[in-house]
């Protein structure tokens, strides 16, 4: 039979206010207001309380004032032992890296947003300087075509876009308004570039376009501010967010342990730890609804207690002050509390 842990007992175990309240929520929780799982119902009336509900308020005490729960999910195998760390991410570029990012050299502009597509596919990085914006965007060449004949339906009827100078090549400009234009370049080294700007006049945007630059990886990264993270530092703050995830459900855990290993190549804070976070909830979610499937009472207690913790992963505080994020892997944990397995996880997280 399963133990059961009463509402007085969540009540003076010696946690913290939030988690403790966290539980006591879980305590309670009735099973009126749970959601049908497709995995497990069958149509008669719920009952009461979920069958592993107050396990898993046991499971989440238990996290963090004993044990814990395993730190990586072994599929109910015992967990092999961790290797040496994997390399992560990051791997200096060579001297003849291909220089098809490109970057804007003009004072007072402030470098506000970075993405990288994974496997190199293209990449964004955009700059602010009052209530004006440049967007720069590089795309594998594939998409040139596809890009172009979306530019040429701005202005109606379609047309070609204005000559004008980009790089050294001849790009096409067109305008979405009379202080926003966008142009595009033709391919090279396998790669197009967009160039958007925003809160200008036209001739003030194309005194802009003189001002970027080509730049290989490391250029790159030299051209940012300190608060993003380059690749010599990306290993370290990879590790650094899995610390923050793993102590918070209550677990140490050793370099390495996490198979396959996290990767990001992300330069962005918000968007590295999208990457971090949305792995770890992903291998969990899965473990989680691995073991409902195998009738794995102890992995599904080790799952839930994991993702409960989620609302206290460092990670996840730091970013909600930046976007949304966060609240998609809360709502999934507050069905886990619950009593569900969240159906389109792998949809909703890029699993």
């Amino acid at each position: 039979m399963d133990p059961k842990i009463s509402d007085d007992a969540v009540g003076r175990l010696p946690i913290t206010s939030g988690r403790a309240e966290l539980l006591e929520e879980i305590m309670s929780t009735p099973v009126t207001d749970r959601t049908p799982d497709p995995m497990t119902d069958t149509g008669a009336a719920p009952p009461r309380r979920t069958a592993w509900l107050v396990p898993l308020a046991a499971a989440a005490a238990v996290a963090v004032v004993a044990t814990g729960p395993l730190w990586w999910p072994s599929g109910g195998e015992p967990a092999a032992a961790p290797g040496a760390p994997a390399a992560r991410s990051g791997a200096e570029a060579p001297a003849d890296a291909p220089a098809y990012r490109a970057v804007l050299d003009v004072p007072g502009w402030s470098v506000t947003h970075v993405y990288e597509e994974a496997d190199g596919n293209g990449g964004e990085v955009s700059y602010e300087r009052g209530q004006a914006s440049l967007e720069v965007s590089w795309r594998p060449g594939a998409l040139y075509e596809d890009y172009v004949e979306d530019r040429r339906h701005i202005v109606d009827p379609p047309a070609d876009g204005d000559p004008v100078e980009l790089l050294g090549r001849t790009a096409q400009l067109w305008p979405y308004s009379a202080d926003d234009h966008t142009v595009i370049r033709p391919v090279e080294d396998g790669f197009t570039l967009e160039v958007r700007g925003s809160g200008m006049p036209r001739s003030a945007f194309e005194d802009l376009l003189g001002d970027l630059r080509f730049v290989d990886e490391a250029g790159f990264e030299q051209a940012l501010p300190d608060e993003f993270v380059t690749a010599s530092e990306r290993d370290a703050v990879v590790e650094e967010m899995l610390d923050g995830i793993a102590a918070a459900s209550g677990q140490e855990r050793t370099p390495g342990e996490e198979q396959p290993p996290i990767t990001s190549d992300q330069a962005d804070r918000y968007h590295l730890g999208a990457d971090v976070a949305g792995k770890v909830a992903c291998a969990w979610l899965q473990e989680l609804r691995d073991a409902r499937r195998a009738g794995d009472q102890g992995r599904v207690e080790e799952a839930a207690a994991v993702l409960v913790s989620s609302r206290q992963w460092p990670v996840l505080l730091e970013m909600e002050r930046e976007g949304d994020y966060a609240e998609v892997i809360w709502d999934y944990a507050d069905q886990v509390a619950a009593g569900r397995v969240p159906e389109g996880f792998k949809e909703g997280l890029g699993c």
